[in-house]
């Protein structure tokens, strides 16, 4: 693990999910985060200035 500490509210979605779904449903909730992730990350560069 990193020096990054998780936001609680975050690890406790995780753990509730874990606890209700098992591992599918942990495998459902990586592979939709990381289709989130590439969402944000485009709306980030959009938001980004441009070069001066």
């Amino acid at each position: 693990m990193s020096d990054h500490t998780i936001e609680p509210d975050i690890a406790e979605a995780v753990h509730a999910v874990a606890n209700r779904y098992g591992v599918a449903g942990l495998e459902d909730l990586i592979d939709l985060a990381q289709q989130e992730l590439v969402v944000a990350r485009k709306a980030l560069e959009e938001l980004a200035p441009g070069p001066d």
